[in-house]
């Protein structure tokens, strides 16, 4: 069993088609944390009902775990630790849709490992235009549901991100073209969802 740290956007979406496309027998579960006394996930700002919908589009079983605000780093790691010791399946690794990050990818393998699990990172250093391909030409919609508040002048929540964006992104020096840095955050919308199934979206997810 693996598990995908799912926050319903766009880099969570890239690290679901790489790692199907390089794994596509292997067994798998979404992972998502929300903020509990709203229902809705962190940073991404998308109610918690929102990355059910995507996940029964997806055909991928949820695993839900609940966070305080503002949660320390504590805290979210005792939680993590429980939801997964309550999965009956062993893990066999943990996914995560980190690009380029350094400092966050190794505190993951850090904390993580000293729970016993490997982590993988399937858009690890890959090439923007490697990436953009994914996003801009599959069936899919990519909204920004979150814009951190310097960044608000530039870019509007529910503002498609498209080619048109990116482009204008990638003439910015203020803002990293994917977000990376948190100036802001997706959500995926899955179109078509009456004629499109998640084998359609992604390579060998049935």
């Amino acid at each position: 069993m693996n598990i995908l740290f799912w926050s319903g956007g766009k880099d969570a979406y890239l690290a679901l088609h790489f790692f199907r496309d390089s794994h596509p027998d292997a067994d798998l579960k979404l992972l998502t944390t929300y903020d509990e006394s709203d229902d809705t996930v962190p940073h991404q700002n998308i109610p918690l009902s929102e990355i059910k919908d995507q996940a029964d589009h997806l055909d991928l079983e949820l695993v839900s775990v609940a966070l305080p605000t503002n949660c320390p780093n504590d805290i979210y790691l005792q939680r993590i630790q429980a939801a997964l010791s309550d999965l009956s399946d062993p893990i066999d690794n943990l996914i995560f849709g980190d690009w380029y990050l350094e400092d966050i990818r190794k505190w993951r393998e850090k904390v993580f490992g000293e729970m016993g699990y490997s982590c993988l990172f399937p858009i690890w250093h890959k090439d923007l235009n490697e990436l953009l391909p994914i996003l801009l030409l599959k069936p899919i919609e990519i909204k920004i549901s979150a814009v951190e508040e310097d960044f608000e002048s530039l870019l509007k929540v529910g503002e498609s991100y498209d080619q048109k964006l990116v482009m204008q992104l990638r003439r910015l020096s203020e803002i990293d073209p994917m977000g990376e840095n948190g100036e802001f955050h997706t959500k995926v919308i899955f179109n078509d969802p009456d004629t499109l199934d998640s084998q359609s979206l992604i390579p060998g997810s049935r």
